[in-house]
């Protein structure tokens, strides 16, 4: 028959039991979420749910796609934030650990006495033992967690950076490769004719074979650096794909917008305030500082070590009844060692941090003035390659109108206009690496420089909110 007290037992036994965690498993399954990632589209409506978050203004769909909207494609997409933001979760989770209160202990022993050849009944000691936390390390150990999750959200936030940079740059690549098609196309569709004319005045004896030759050459010449920017379009497309996170075939049948490529090129930024801002506002930046808050309290915590934790032992003794209560106190001696060894290494560590927060904005501050005297030098390059472009143009527009007044032959046409093919081919070029110089300061200083309304949003919200879209 079950008594009262251990009816008790039983319900105290239950309620711990059913308020236990339970282990779920979630295999991976490496043909089903191949088969999303190859079936991810721009049309996704998880997408569109997280643009309208993120930008309410937005119009769903896009009727072109533009830097912005493809930059917040590939913060949904593309896989560098998932396992920021799981490294996140695990750091939130150990701010959970670092708070727990340790749980009480319960032992028990049973003995039968025995005198002579007589048994008595059985014995039973019951000891509790209530641990207590001293030098308030609990707290040190929740700042500390709470200082390492700070840092593991501004990683979120520096692999979003990340994603922006790879998709800029893809961008920008597939923006120039399609322009440089288009004007060696013309170029190369040009040489065609001119070969063309010259095999005719050859004929009529007014071209000589070495005109017709050089006229070839330079035909192959042009075909051949149409190719390669074919070949540099496809290429892009590929890594625009790859930067975004969703396979090629998500971008058919889309239209892009580059305005912020083609637009004039902004004046070097202020100095001063390109460093401040990387020096200060970087989220790496701000995460070595937390990472040093971290060891900071790492320290704290070891020097509170110095002093042990407490144990009371509460303890019942039955003997037919309850027989009596003791209390026993305990606590570890220190005796042999004061914590010196793991004191001394979390001094090391946060010497460390500190040192790798100095070495950083050493490293800023050199890349800075480096991105910021490369695009300076690369702007004017740009002006210049563009202004002979649009003298270039002039003069083959020139061509057109002494064509049509009779003083100027067709080849002399076609040539004025290949010209000017080729050097809109070179302004591209160099307006291109001008644009790459900008996006090199803008991924150092973290500002936006394409699109001064632009800004980072918030990217730490967990992945869960896709679904098992991985």
């Amino acid at each position: 028959m079950i008594t009262r007290r251990r009816w008790w037992y039983v319900a105290v036994g239950f309620a711990v039991m059913t308020s236990c965690a339970r282990y779920v498993p979630q295999p991976l399954e490496p043909r089903r979420d191949a088969t999303a990632l190859e079936t991810r589209r721009l049309s996704d409506p998880g997408l569109a749910r997280f643009i309208h978050t993120t930008d309410s203004a937005q119009a769903w769909p896009p009727a072109s796609w533009s830097l912005h909207t493809l930059t917040l494609a590939g913060l949904y997409f593309n896989p560098a934030l998932d396992v920021a933001r799981a490294d996140l979760g695990v750091a939130r989770a150990a701010v959970v650990t670092a708070g727990g209160r340790p749980n009480p202990t319960l032992s028990s022993d049973v003995a039968a006495l025995t005198h002579g050849s007589t048994t008595s009944p059985s014995v039973l000691n019951l000891i509790v033992g209530i641990p207590f936390v001293t030098a308030g390390k609990r707290g040190i150990q929740v700042r500390q967690a709470r200082a390492d999750a700070v840092a593991r959200a501004l990683d979120v936030e520096t692999a979003a950076w990340g994603v922006r940079t790879q998709v800029r740059d893809a961008a920008l690549e597939y923006w120039s490769a399609g322009r440089a098609v288009g004007f060696s196309s013309r170029a190369a569709d040009g040489e065609a004719t001119l070969v063309t004319l010259l095999r005719q005045r050859q004929v009529a004896g007014e071209a000589s074979a070495l005109d017709v030759g050089r006229e070839e050459v330079a035909l192959e010449r042009a075909r051949a650096a149409q190719r390669a920017d074919q070949s540099r379009l496809a290429g892009a497309r590929v890594q625009l794909a790859a930067a975004i996170g969703v396979p090629v075939e998500a971008l058919d049948g889309a239209s892009f917008d580059f305005a912020a490529f083609s637009a004039s090129l902004p004046a070097p930024p202020e100095r001063h305030a390109m460093r401040a801002a990387a020096l200060l506002g970087r989220s790496d930046v701000r995460a070595a500082l937390a990472n040093y808050a971290g060891a900071q309290a790492a320290l704290q915590l070891e020097v509170a070590r110095q002093y042990p934790d407490l144990s009371l032992g509460t303890g019942l003794h039955w003997e037919q009844e309850l027989q009596g209560l003791t209390i026993t106190p305990a606590a570890a001696i220190p005796l042999l060692n004061r914590n010196q060894g793991p004191i001394a290494e979390a001094d090391a560590r946060r010497t460390a941090a500190a040192a790798r927060f100095t070495a950083l904005q050493a490293e800023l501050l050199g890349q800075v003035d480096q991105a910021l005297a490369a695009y300076a030098t690369d702007r004017d390059a740009a002006q210049s390659a563009d202004s002979a472009a649009n003298a270039q143009a002039r003069l083959a527009e020139r061509a057109v109108s002494l064509f049509r007044a009779g003083e100027f032959d067709r080849v002399d046409l076609e040539s004025a206009r290949v010209a000017a093919a080729l050097g809109r081919h070179d302004a591209v070029a160099a307006r291109t690496t001008a644009l790459a110089a900008l996006g090199a300061l803008e991924s150092t200083t973290q500002v936006p420089q394409f699109g001064g309304s632009w800004h980072m949003p918030d990217v730490t919200a967990s992945a869960d909110r896709r679904g098992r879209n991985p």
